[in-house]
């Protein structure tokens, strides 16, 4: 009886693995059309949820473990062009597989919504949280994205560096008194360095990936610290901006409020523009205004020191032309740190009265 139970299992076990190797393939394509429409539902609940910024970054910790257990399982593969095949996964290897990728595909839909709040549309910003929204949308393709991970170093070490990056940039201001800058710096090195055991584990080693890893991570923080203008200075936001004729200094109210567009005889000489920011805790930074007409810069303030706090902050400046009467036209003021990273726009059009 024992041996028939024995049998029976070993039978069993060979059909339920010809099952999923003839199903495999149909199996991940759905669900990956299911984990692109968890993502979006992920987007919509991540909206204002900044306290669970600290568990995205443990949730990426766990991910990190993962993949790097993932990385040593799957290997015997070798790099594209190497010569061999990699390893055809097996059913451990599968579900820790599916256990990374969807510990990416949450967290990058998560952070999404936050970077899109410090996204200002026609900014090199704008690169970023595309990339990020590629990336997102990469990780619910199972079959590609499991394939990457296991057979390319540069982007198996490239995608973490990035995810970590975008978590701990984010995280950074909130939990130490950082300048959004100085964040994006320590958060660059960090993701790299904490990427780098990842390549290691299930992909042929050669001193041309060594050469390769290490100039992917040497551009990495070369971009985010000598081009911080691509990267959203998260967590600050634009909360609202108007212009206005005027404004009370004390109170800072603006004065006779101007609408999408107002007539030059409203206008006494001065158009003021008034912005209000917001950030979800103490968050050090320093700001301009750049005021442009019809696209030419006009006027562009001295830097604003300020310490945003759970209740954000009020910055506003004036542009007084010295002829005293404001020409007509279409006003931009955009706001950014002192590090020319926008994150904020208002525009108005004056009009001849």
């Amino acid at each position: 009886m024992g041996a028939s139970s024995v049998v029976a299992r070993r039978r069993l076990g060979v059909r339920a693995r010809r099952f999923w190797r003839r199903h495999r393939t149909l199996f991940w394509t759905l669900h990956s059309l299911w984990a692109l429409a968890t993502g979006v539902l992920v987007v919509w609940l991540a909206r204002e949820r900044y306290s669970f910024v600290p568990w995205v970054v443990l949730f990426l910790l766990l991910t990190w473990a993962s993949t790097l257990y993932f990385g040593r399982r799957m290997g015997g593969g070798t790099e594209p062009g190497g010569g061999s095949a990699p390893t055809s996964p097996g059913l451990a290897e599968e579900a820790t597989s599916y256990l990374t990728r969807t510990m990416y595909q949450e967290t990058l839909f998560f952070l999404l919504p936050f970077y899109a709040y410090s996204t200002v549309p026609g900014s090199p910003n704008m690169a970023f949280l595309l990339g990020l929204g590629v990336l997102a949308v990469l990780s619910c393709l199972d079959l590609v994205f499991d394939r990457i991970l296991r057979t390319s170093p540069v982007a198996s070490m490239a995608f973490f560096s990035i995810v970590a990056f975008a978590a701990l940039n984010l995280l950074l201001p909130i939990l130490l008194p950082l300048e959004p800058t100085t964040a994006t710096r320590i958060a660059a090195v960090g993701a790299v360095l904490s990427a780098v055991p990842l390549v290691r584990g299930g992909i042929t080693w050669s001193p041309s990936t060594t050469v390769r890893v290490a100039a992917a991570g040497c551009l990495f923080v070369g971009v985010a610290v000598a081009m911080p203008t691509v990267i959203p200075p998260v967590p600050l936001r634009l909360e609202s901006g108007v212009f206005a004729a005027g404004i009370h200094r004390e109170t800072l109210t603006p004065v006779d409020t101007l609408e999408s567009e107002a007539l030059s005889t409203e206008l006494d000489g001065t158009i003021v523009a008034l912005m209000e920011v917001f950030a979800p805790t103490a968050v050090p930074t320093s700001v301009t205004l750049r005021w442009k007409r019809d696209g030419e810069v006009i006027r562009e303030s001295r830097e604003i020191e300020i310490l945003a706090h759970e209740l954000g902050f009020r910055v506003w400046d004036a542009w007084r032309p010295e002829t005293g009467d404001v020409r007509p036209g279409r006003y931009e003021v955009e706001l950014s740190t002192s590090s020319g990273r926008i994150f904020g726009r208002v525009a108005v059009v004056v009009e001849d009265g």
